[in-house]
C-alpha cells in the first residue's frame, strides 16, 4: 500500500515554484507551463518544460528535478526517476522542505519498485524514510511509510508502533486512520495488494464494488477516448469478454473522459458491451493510482492484485488472458477472504451524470437570476446577458440558450477543489493548516439543449474558466506553439490556426480543432483573453465547423472594461 501519491505532490511543489519566481521569472514560467502538461497528462511536453527551467535554473532548482522524477515515474522510467529525486535531494541544500519530499519520493519509488521481503530497495526505502524524520520527527506520513515498508519486510513488531504514530496524529485523516488500523489488525493486508475500496454505478446501472465482486475474477479497464492506444484495444477486451463469457468473470471499464456524451456515443459505437463507468470525479483513478492509460488490472476471487500493466503493447493481449486463466485457476484463500471481509464499508465514487447540479429551471431558457456569491464567481444572468463585475466583464451569449447558474457551478468548483485538497491532505495530513492551492473555476457554461453542467458539456455549447495571472499581454507565438503541442499530444486536428483579433480594443487569441472519437466529430474554438488579474479560457463545442462559427461570432458581443488595462 503505497502511501504517497507521486502526482498529486506535483501540487505540494507549488511553494518551491513560487521561490523559484524570486531568482528567475524564466524558470518559474517553464515550470508552470511543465505543470500545466503534467495537469492535462502530456507527459512528454512536462518533461521537456521540466528539463528547461532545469537548464535555466543552471542546474540548481530543486523543484525541477523532483517534478522530472515524478514525470518521469508516470512514464515507467523508475531509474530516471530515482536518479532526479536524489537531484533533488543534492541541491535542496538546506531546505528540510525539498530534502524532505525528495527523501519521501524516493521511499515510495523504492517501494514500489521492491519484490520479496528481503528486497534490498525495501531496506533502501526505510533507510531514506528514517532520514525523512530525522528532518522531520512530526511527519505522519513517513511514519505511515515506514510503517508499511517495515511490514513489509515481516517486521510486525517495528512496523505496528509506526502505524499508531499516524494513527495518533492529530491531522491524519480519517481515511487513512482507518485503513492503518486494518492493517494494524491484521498485517497480512501490508503484503498483499489489495484492491482500494471502491463503489459505483455503471452506464448499465449496475452497481460495482469491492463487495459486489467478490467471488469474481475481474479485469479492470483504465481507458478514455482520447487515447489512442485505448481505442487499438477495444479489439482484444471485446475477445476477452466474448472468451469468459459464462465464467465467473467481469470485465468493467473505467473511463478518464471528460465529455459524458462523446463518452455515450464511442462506447455504443464500438459495441462495448461489458461494464463501463465514466469516472468524472477521478475518485476510482486516484484510490488506483492509475495515472497513464490505458491501464490494466486483474483481481482475484479475493479483491487482490494478481496483476496490473500500463500501455498497450504486442503481448497484451496474451498477458492478460494468461493473468486472468491463472486468476480463474486459484481458489479462494481463507486467510486473504477473512481480511477482506474485515474492510470498512466502501465510499462511493460520485456519479456526476446524475447527481450533477441542473443547468437551468425545468428545461427553460435563463431568464433573470443573480446570486451572493463572491468574487470572480459573482455574476448575474438577465434574458441572454451575462455579467461579472469582478472580471470587468459582459457577454451576450446566444439568444434561447439555457445557462447554467451561477450557484451551480460554484458547486461544481468547490467539489473540484475541496476532492484535490482532500486527495493531497489524504496523504500530507501534515499540510492541513499550510495548504493553499487552487484549481481554474468555471464562471459560465451554456448549451442550446440545456444538457451538460459546465463539468459534462452538450453540443452546441461554451464555456468560460478563470485561472489566477500575472501576465501582462498574449503572445501569438506562444500561443500558437502550445496549440500545436496540444494537437500532437492529443490526438487532434487544427483545422484553424491560431489568430489574434481584437473585440472592443481588447485582444483576444483562438485556435480551432475537430476530433473524433468513433462516432460524430466534435469542433472546439479554444480561445483565451486577459480580464484585471486572470487569464480567461474560452471554449466553445459544436458538431459542425458552420455552427462553430456561429456560435464563437457571439464572442464578438464580449466587453472587457477594465479600470487599469
Amino acid at each position: 500500500m503505497a502511501r504517497v501519491i507521486l502526482s498529486l505532490l506535483l501540487v505540494l511543489l507549488t511553494s518551491l515554484s513560487v521561490a523559484a519566481q524570486g531568482s528567475s521569472d524564466l524558470v518559474a514560467q517553464a515550470l508552470a507551463q511543465g505543470d500545466l502538461y503534467q495537469s492535462k497528462r502530456k507527459y512528454e511536453l512536462a518533461l521537456d518544460a521540466y528539463h528547461k527551467a532545469d537548464k535555466l535554473s543552471h542546474h540548481s532548482s530543486a523543484a525541477s528535478y523532483l517534478k522530472l522524477s515524478l514525470v518521469e515515474r508516470k512514464l515507467g522510467d523508475f531509474s530516471s526517476a530515482l536518479d532526479d529525486a536524489k537531484r533533488s535531494l543534492k541541491v535542496a541544500g538546506d531546505n528540510k522542505t525539498a530534502a524532505l519530499q525528495a527523501r519521501l519520493v524516493r521511499a515510495t519509488l523504492l517501494t514500489q519498485m521492491a519484490g520479496k521481503p528481503t528486497d534490498k530497495k525495501l531496506k533502501e526505502a526505510e533507510d531514506e524514510l528514517r532520514q525523512a524524520l530525522a528532518l522531520d520527527s512530526t511527519n505522519a506520513i513517513a511514519h505511515l511509510d515506514l510503517g508499511m515498508v517495515l511490514l513489509r519486510q515481516e517486521r510486525d513488531a517495528e512496523g505496528i508502533p509506526e502505524l499508531n504514530a499516524f494513527v495518533s496524529s492529530p491531522n491524519a485523516d480519517s481515511r487513512s486512520v482507518a485503513e492503518a488500523r486494518l492493517v494494524i489488525a491484521n498485517p497480512i493486508r501490508a503484503r498483499t495488494p489489495f484492491a482500494p475500496h471502491f463503489s459505483f454505478t455503471t452506464h448499465e446501472n449496475q452497481n460495482v464494488s469491492n463487495a459486489s465482486l467478490r467471488g469474481k475474477v475481474v479485469l479492470l479497464d483504465f481507458w478514455g477516448t482520447w487515447c489512442p492506444p485505448c481505442r487499438e484495444s477495444v479489439p482484444i477486451l471485446r475477445d476477452l469478454h466474448k472468451k469468459y463469457a459464462g465464467k465467473s468473470f467481469q470485465l468493467v471499464g473505467i473511463s478518464s473522459d471528460n465529455d459524458e456524451d462523446v463518452w455515450k456515443t464511442f462506447i455504443q459505437a464500438q459495441h462495448m458491451d461489458w461494464s463501463e463507468y465514466i469516472d468524472l470525479s477521478d475518485e476510482v483513478l486516484q484510490a488506483f493510482k492509475v495515472e497513464s492509460f490505458p491501464t490494466y488490472i486483474v483481481l482475484d476471487k479475493d479483491g487482490v492484485i494478481r496483476f496490473r500493466q500500463s500501455g498497450l503493447g504486442e503481448y497484451t493481449q496474451g498477458e492478460l488472458t494468461d493473468a486472468i486463466k491463472k486468476a480463474l485457476k486459484r481458489e479462494s484463500d481463507p486467510k486473504l477472504a477473512a481480511a477482506a471481509a474485515a474492510e470498512e464499508p466502501p465510499v462511493s465514487a460520485s456519479n456526476v451524470s446524475s447527481a450533477a447540479p441542473s443547468s437551468g429551471d425545468g428545461g427553460k431558457p435563463a431568464t433573470n437570476s443573480s446570486t451572493s456569491l463572491l468574487g470572480i464567481e459573482a455574476s448575474s444572468i438577465s434574458g441572454n446577458v451575462y455579467k461579472n463585475e469582478a472580471l470587468s466583464m459582459s457577454y451576450e451569449f446566444p439568444r434561447g440558450w439555457i445557462a447554467a447558474k451561477p450557484e451551480s457551478l460554484h458547486v461544481l468548483n468547490e467539489r473540484s477543489e475541496a476532492g484535490a485538497k482532500a486527495a493531497v491532505l489524504q496523504q500530507h495530513p501534515e499540510l492541513a493548516d499550510s495548504l493553499r492551492f487552487s484549481t481554474p473555476k468555471i464562471v459560465f457554461y451554456a448549451s442550446r439543449k440545456g444538457d451538460g453542467d459546465g463539468q459534462r458539456l452538450g453540443l452546441p455549447s461554451l464555456r468560460i474558466s478563470v485561472t489566477p495571472s500575472r501576465l501582462d499581454s498574449l503572445h501569438l507565438s506562444t500561443f500558437q506553439q502550445m496549440m500545436d503541442h496540444l494537437a500532437v499530444a492529443s490526438g487532434l486536428k487544427l483545422f484553424a490556426q491560431a489568430s489574434e483579433y481584437t473585440v472592443n480594443k481588447h485582444q483576444f487569441l483562438r485556435a480551432d480543432f475537430e476530433r473524433s472519437s468513433g462516432g460524430p466529430h466534435v469542433y472546439q474554438s479554444y480561445v483565451q483573453t486577459l480580464s484585471e488579474d486572470y487569464l480567461l479560457t474560452i471554449e466553445v463545442f459544436a458538431s459542425s465547423p458552420d455552427e462553430l462559427q456561429q456560435v464563437a461570432a457571439s464572442l464578438q458581443s464580449m466587453s472587457i472594461t477594465e479600470e487599469n488595462p
